[in-house]
């Protein structure tokens, strides 16, 4: 009360409060004008053009605390254009930010906001009083009188004209250039619709895949049990494993293991998990990502092939493809659901399960295991016995804090690395042949340079967002059988592969065949062919990723962990 009381005693009158209203709802295109890389007539179209939208919205309605409030879908999509910015630097809120609001669970959205606080209390601080001030304006009744409405609407016709004009010239010089791109907040209403029609697309996933079939086979077997397993991690970079050259000893379980091979050169097809994890699990690439919803899941080609098939999720469910990919299992487990409600666990509550599984039957089996990886808040990550490095608890999302950031992210990895080992001596246990394929999803941005870039799913990328941790591990039995996948998975080591190579590399480890594997992509196969390699953009196109908003910082660690590009590739656009 004592707030309101404060506020009101503040504030400026009605005229003060259409000039704070108006400074409010332009700060995120004040931000994107200082991060977009727009030229000098998309900065004046995406200033001028929205000032003018927002002076004859206050012209609309006389009642200026009305006016305010009918206003607050207006003032929520700007809150949340500038969070993003501050957890990502630079681009307008994506139509992947907003699909991520119906897959992220609260748990993670909530651990989310604790540690971005400073951009929460700013935006606080920016609509909060101004929806106070719209109150009490409602109460008394505060009216515009007709002469400045004359002349605020005289205002908004120079200023739309203005925008206007150099909206023209714009598209002049830069065919791309669109209103629904690169004009806030047309471009992210834009984005909202076409986010609710991919997730009603993902929603009528079971009719538009019914009558799906891979007509697979397996193209030899003997009496000997196979056992396999693809482990999908989470938010785990390759330059923060120790088994990819990181400098601390991260992995050291991994490192050490027999049978163990590498793939240091993989690139994810997307930074977004509702769209990576299919990848993962399907014959889909960004070159024909909208078929997904046509397919079915790598689950039920070895369901066709003979394979029993489990998956295990440590992962909420949330009506995604994964969710739906994981149904076609013969048994799905999901241990987040605990008493009739959803919780975070560790990734090691997954074993049991899988003990469980492996040991039930005979059968040849086919086993997804989906990490919860090194997903924020990362020192809820791990057992705290599995705290290496310290200290690892950072208040806040800040340059200070970054120490304790990459202490939380490094002693994730560190408790992955022990997760997978445990998962490794399971199989050995088995007696079976078998093998493991392990791939994250995407990476992790964690400040590292002078961009202060932090997590994922933003629509430029970064070298710490693509380059994901995968590896193959082969049995002793399965090393016996397939010497020659062995050498192959050897010699492709530095292969230049992305994410979309996972589904071609598990279907020739079981020696599946059929019409829609591709053995040239895959990483145990002695014909491995490099292709181009693309990334799924924002708007589902397939795009060169080194045309994905990197810079000269990227291009170092590239060159630094040995990945592969030409520099001759890449486009540079600016509107």
């Amino acid at each position: 009360m004592k707030f309101y009381q404060y506020i009101c005693a503040c504030c400026p009158g009605k005229y003060g409060w259409i000039v704070w209203f108006l400074v409010a709802m332009l700060v995120p295109n004040l931000i994107l004008v200082c991060t977009e890389p727009y030229g000098f007539t998309t900065c004046m179209a995406s200033l001028l053009l929205p000032a003018a939208f927002y002076l004859l919205w206050a012209l609309m309605i006389p009642c200026t605390g009305k006016m305010i409030l009918w206003a607050l879908p207006f003032m929520v999509l700007a809150a949340f254009q500038i969070v993003i910015s501050f957890l990502f630097g630079n681009s307008i809120v994506a139509v992947d930010m907003f699909t991520n609001l119906f897959t992220t669970n609260p748990t993670e959205a909530g651990e989310l906001l604790a540690s971005i606080y400073p951009a929460v209390i700013f935006v606080c601080l920016l609509y909060l009083p101004l929806l106070i001030g719209a109150v009490r304006s409602v109460r008394k009744k505060d009216r515009l009188e007709p002469v400045y409405r004359k002349r605020l609407a005289v205002v908004a016709v120079v200023l739309g004209c203005m925008g206007t004009g150099a909206a023209v010239v714009s598209g002049m010089r830069n065919p791309g250039f669109a209103f629904q791109y690169h004009i806030f907040p047309v471009n992210v209403c834009y984005n909202m619709r076409l986010a609710v029609a991919r997730w009603e697309q993902s929603l009528g996933y079971f009719e538009t895949s019914e009558g799906f079939r891979f007509n697979a086979r397996k193209a030899w077997t003997d009496n000997q049990r196979e056992v396999f397993v693809l482990v999908i991690g989470e938010a785990s970079r390759a330059s923060s494993w120790s088994l990819f050259g990181y400098g601390r000893e991260t992995t050291p379980r991994m490192s050490a293991m027999r049978g163990l091979v590498p793939f240091r050169d993989v690139l994810t097809q997307s930074n977004t998990t509702h769209k990576s994890v299919p990848i993962l699990l399907s014959p889909c690439s960004a070159e024909n990502y909208d078929s997904i919803y046509k397919c079915k899941s790598i689950v039920t080609l070895f369901r066709e092939a003979g394979f029993r098939t489990a998956f295990i999720s440590n992962q909420p469910a949330n009506k995604s493809l994964t969710e739906f990919f994981a149904s076609e299992a013969d048994e799905t487990v999901d241990i987040t659901l605990k008493n009739g409600s959803y919780e975070n666990r560790y990734d090691g509550e997954m074993i049991p399960e899988l003990r469980r599984i492996l040991f039930s039957s005979s059968d040849p089996l086919f086993v997804v295991v989906h990490m919860y990886g090194s997903h924020v808040n990362h020192s809820k990550r791990y057992p705290k016995e599995f705290a290496r490095f310290l200290p690892d608890e950072a208040p806040s999302v800040s340059l200070k804090h970054r120490d304790k950031i990459v202490h939380a992210y490094d002693n994730s990895i560190y408790y992955t690395d022990h997760v997978l080992a445990e998962i490794i001596s399971l199989l050995e246990e088995s007696s079976a042949r078998t093998a493991l394929l392990y791939c994250s999803d995407h990476g992790e941005d964690l400040l590292d340079d002078r961009r202060g870039r932090f997590l994922h799913a933003s629509p430029t990328t970064t070298y710490y967002q693509l380059h994901t941790a995968a590896f193959a591990w082969f049995s002793a039995e399965y090393m016996e059988m397939y010497p020659e996948k062995l050498a192959a998975a050897s010699d492709n080591s530095w292969a230049a592969a992305t994410t979309a190579a996972v589904f071609h590399t598990l279907g020739d480890l079981a020696d599946i065949e059929c019409d829609y594997l591709n053995k040239a992509q895959s990483l145990v196969n002695s014909y491995w062919e490099d292709l181009p390699r693309m990334y799924i953009s924002d708007y589902n196109k397939a795009v060169p990723v080194l045309n994905t908003g990197l810079t000269e910082e990227d291009f170092g660690m590239f060159d630094r962990y040995g990945i592969r590009y030409n520099r001759q590739e890449i486009e540079k656009i600016k509107y």
